[in-house]
């Protein structure tokens, strides 16, 4: 055996060295340069997908898919392809030095695999067979309002909302018109637990809302649910650190158009003709050669009795916990006070807690809810005497020689004379604020549920619930003259007490 070996100078080896660093530089050079990737995408059929968008991450290169799903795109060594297409989930592959690149997308899941809470469980949207209406809760909180069913308004198809705009005031909703003689109004569920009308709860605390508007989709309820259901779920808690948070708002309401009606003068000829062609005398008041000619009263009536409405609600939550239970808890406040004049208003006080967890097969949760409420009504009637039209009726009808005070009446309000007008009108605005009239609510929902899976999708839930109502009726009627016809002599007074409950 030979060995050959090549010995070089010192200066030629040093300068051997430097040539061999500089190839391997040029080298390295010559890889991170661009060059071609290229590739197929297809969809989770392995069909391909056209029109696929295929970006070079940090570069602003992008290509599209042809109609065979290929693309051709220049990427250096060690780029990233961002690849993407409508309807499908978005990928990142990294090149890793590789020059062909074959990918496969997952379709998006879209809305028909939305969660719907139907019955006592939980249905994928697309697999409904009833007719659902999802309501849009973000949207749906924008409406400032009191009540749960205030919020469905133009929210659904097919479901009809009516409120008197009164502080308070019960909001009647139809689900698909009538279809009764007797209560067309809805079943409402909260968090599992069947109810009557929700107006005690506190919107701020609702996560979703679900219109169940058929007989398929409400069957599980029996005939209670013949009117349709609204499935109400409250906010629960979320793993992780103590969350506090703060929502509310303030604003006025007020009446923006007036109906034009007549001054005291139009009024006052307006009468005076139609006597004339009765065959009457023309009434004292009306008649400008008469001592009691009304010349210095002109009231507008509307201007008087509305005014500008209060409208406030503010709400504070807590949330949180661990991998084996959440909590959320959350305080409200809201108050609201009439456009019209007087002391009508409502303010409620609401409290809601929830609280649930989970321990191997085992799962639990409950429900504490109360509601605290003052409502000062309007006066749409009286124990002796008739409101004929109604409270706004008869702001419109009032007539404009009537004076909204007069300190010669019993209790300072203004009337009508008989001998003098010969109207019966009614000061609307002195009734409201003579007569007392309010209630009193205090409602407590508790809920408490205890789930074990027996087996792999069977599952055992035990749930107990109880709803009860306590509630105040005051009505007051003091003496008061407000007028021929208006005149009350006899104290009124009227106040009942009672509740309801199930469970």
């Amino acid at each position: 055996m030979s060995i050959f070996s090549l010995q070089l100078p010192a200066g030629k080896r040093r300068l051997s060295i430097v040539l061999c660093f500089f190839l391997l530089f040029v080298c390295n050079l010559a890889f991170s340069q661009s060059r071609k990737v290229t590739g197929t995408v297809t969809d989770n059929n392995n069909q391909p997908v056209a029109g696929a968008t295929v970006t070079v991450k940090g570069t602003g290169r992008s290509t599209s898919t042809d109609g065979n799903g290929k693309y051709s795109v220049e990427a250096p060594s060690d780029a990233t392809l961002v690849i993407s297409s409508i309807g499908y989930e978005e990928q990142e592959i990294n090149t890793s030095g590789r020059n062909n690149i074959n990918t496969s997308l997952s379709i998006r899941v879209n809305e028909n695999e939305e969660v719907v809470v139907v019955g006592y469980g939980t249905q994928r949207k697309k697999d409904l067979t009833g007719s659902v209406g999802i309501v849009d809760v973000a949207d749906a909180k924008k409406t400032a309002t009191y009540d749960v069913a205030k919020m469905l308004q133009g929210q659904v198809a097919g479901v009809t909302v009516q409120g008197s705009g009164e502080p308070g005031a019960f909001v009647q909703i139809k689900i698909r018109g009538v279809s009764s003689f007797g209560n067309n109004s809805p079943l409402f569920v909260i968090d599992g637990v069947p109810v009557g009308a929700p107006f005690d709860f506190n919107p701020g605390d609702i996560e979703s809302i679900q219109v169940l508007k058929d007989a398929s989709a409400a069957a599980i309820y029996g005939s209670r649910a013949a009117t349709g259901v609204v499935i109400i779920t409250t906010k629960k808690g979320k793993a992780g650190p103590l969350q506090i948070s703060y929502n509310g708002y303030a604003g006025v309401q007020n009446v923006p158009r007036r109906i034009p009606v007549t001054d005291a003068a139009g009024y006052q000829k307006i009468t005076t003709a139609a006597e004339l062609n009765a065959n009457l005398s023309i009434a004292p008041g009306n008649d400008p050669n008469s001592p009691s000619f009304i010349g210095n009263v002109n009231t507008d009536w509307q201007k008087e009795a509305f005014t500008t409405g209060i409208i406030q609600d503010h709400n504070i939550s807590l949330s949180g916990g661990n991998e084996f239970a959440t909590f959320n808890s959350s305080l409200g406040y809201f108050k609201q006070t009439s456009s019209y004049t007087g002391p009508q208003m409502y303010d409620r006080y609401t409290m809601n807690t929830n609280v649930q967890g989970k321990k191997g097969r085992f799962s639990y949760g409950a429900k504490v809810a109360y509601t605290q409420s003052h409502k000062v009504n309007p006066y749409n009637s009286m124990q002796y005497h008739a409101v004929f039209g109604g409270a706004v009726t008869s702001v419109l009808t009032a007539i404009p020689t009537m004076p909204v005070r007069d300190p010669n009446r019993l209790r300072g309000w203004g009337g009508s004379d008989n001998a003098t007008q010969r109207a019966i009108t009614l000061n609307v605005v002195g009734m409201n604020s003579v007569l007392q009239d309010y209630t009193d609510r205090n409602r407590f929902l508790g809920n408490a549920w205890g789930e074990i899976e027996i087996l792999k999708n069977l599952k055992y839930k035990l749930n107990l619930s109880y709803d009860r109502t306590d509630f105040r009726n005051f009505h007051f009627e003091p003496t008061f003259d407000l007028g021929w016809y208006y005149l009350n002599t006899q104290a009124f007074m009227y106040e009942g007490t009672g509740k309801g409950y199930s469970k």
